[in-house]
Formats: structure tokens, sequence, C-alpha cells
């Protein structure tokens, strides 16, 4: 009877028993967020990127410094080749002139004859064969001596061995300073100087072209060279007088046209007095 009640008693404690209340729920939202997990390695990761990038810098450093070399090289390949082609220019200019010297003296030669014999019928015969025999070999023997060795200095800095040429050239001039090809070769000394950019020097030899063979057909070329020299030297006022003097004193040459092209380009003298 007991044990009955008993049981009762656990069982309507059981039904009217309140349930117990549950842990408060935490909002972790409003606790600061910690470092993510990737932010740790962060600066091992920028020294990577930056070395990553110092070498494809170096790289490109190293190509445009190929490409800088390589544009020398062919700009001092073009200067070479520019001299060159001038050189042989000249060259067929002086055997153009020397063929019309050779047709022109058997011709004034021939009118000589006939006028004073005009009965003889050989007389003009002699020309032609005169002709024939002179055009291989026009220059006398005067001048025999300084154009060998003349057209092989000519011929080495054709070739593009100038330091060959200017030993060549000096020898020349040292030997035969009054030779037919004296001022030639003072012309050409200057400009084998100025393939091997000794400026001072090709300075000196195109001035001794204009002070030393003043009737020279080379006067006005070596006069424009030494417009050229000033103005790669930023001496924009001697370069001016230069090229005038081309202008003014030889106005038909082909010196004086490219003169008058360069007197176009040079800027005025800045802060120049007044007269």
């Amino acid at each position: 009877m007991k044990s009955r009640l008993l049981l009762l008693l656990l069982a309507c404690g059981s039904v009217n028993a309140e349930p117990l209340p549950l842990p408060p729920a935490v909002d972790n939202a409003t606790y600061p967020a910690g470092p993510p997990a990737s932010s740790r390695p962060a600066s091992a990761t920028t020294l990577y990127e930056l070395m990553g990038r110092l070498e494809q810098l170096q790289s490109e450093v190293q190509q445009l410094t190929g490409k800088v070399e390589e544009q020398t090289y062919l700009i001092t390949d073009m200067k070479k080749r520019q001299s060159t082609m001038y050189a042989d220019f000249d060259e067929r200019v002086q055997v153009l002139e020397k063929k019309l010297e050779s047709t022109a003296s058997p011709a004034s030669a021939a009118g000589e004859a006939n006028k004073t014999d005009g009965n003889k019928a050989v007389a003009p015969a002699a020309p032609a064969t005169v002709e024939k025999t002179a055009e291989p070999k026009p220059a006398p023997a005067v001048t025999g001596d300084s154009k060998e060795p003349y057209q092989h200095a000519y011929d080495a800095l054709r070739n593009g061995h100038t330091s060959q040429a200017i030993t060549e050239f000096k020898d020349l001039l040292s030997k035969n300073p009054k030779g037919e090809y004296a001022g030639n070769a003072q012309y050409w000394l200057g400009e084998a100087y100025r393939v091997n950019q000794d400026v001072d020097s090709a300075r000196k030899a195109f001035s001794a072209v204009v002070d030393n063979y003043p009737a020279s057909a080379k006067v006005p070329d070596a006069l424009l060279k030494l417009g050229y020299i000033e103005i790669e030297q930023k001496n924009p006022a001697k370069a001016r007088d230069y090229l005038t003097k081309v202008t003014v004193g030889y106005p038909n040459s082909t010196a004086a046209h490219l003169a008058a092209k360069k007197l176009l380009l040079i800027d005025p003298p800045k802060n120049e007095p007044s007269r």
C-alpha cells in the first residue's frame, strides 16, 4: 500500500514539474575577428612576388641593352657604308672628268692641225690613234707617281680599312704634298678620321684642304663637312659660318645645296646682341 502511494506521488511530481531552462546562446559576431589563416605567410608571398618582378625587370633591361648595342652597331656600319658610297661616287666623277679631258684634247688638236696644214690628208687621222692610246692612261708622268698610292689608299677607305687608309694618305701627303691628288688625299684623310669618330683630327684635315689647297674641287665639300662637325659638336654659330661660306662661295655646287638645307635646320642663336 505504501509502495503504491509512493509511485503515485512520483508520477504526479513528474507531470507538474517545470522544464529546466536552456543555456543562453552566444553571439560570436560581437567579438573582434581574429587574423585569417592565410595572412600569416603574407610577408613571404610578397617577397616572392617582388623577387619575380625584379627578375622580370632585369630580363627586360638586358633585352633593351642588347637592342641599344645592336642599333649602335647598325649606325656605325651605316656611316661606313655612307662614306664608302660617297667615295665610290667621287671616284666615278673623276673617271668621267678624265675621259672628258682626254676626248676634248684630241678634238682641239685636230682643229689646230686642220688650220695649219689643210692640204695634208694624214693629219686628221692622227688624233684618232692618240685618243685610243690616251684614254686608258690619261695621267702624265708627273702625276703618275702619286696616282697609284692615292688609288690604293682610296680603295682601302672604300673597303672599310680606315686605319690603313689614314696611314697611306698621310704618307702620300708627306712625300708629294703638291701633287695632283694631294687635295683629294687631304679631303679623304678627313673622311677617314670622321669614320673613326676622331673629331679633332677630322677637323684639322678638312681645314687643311681649305687652307693648303684653295683651288681644289674638294674645298666646298671640306667646308660642308666642317659645318657638319660643328653641328654634331653643338656649335651652331661655327656651323652657320662654314655652311654660309659654302652657299656664298660655291653656289652652284652640290655641297652648297646640302649646306642650304642644313642652314634651315640650325636654330637661330639665343641672346644674340643687337647691332
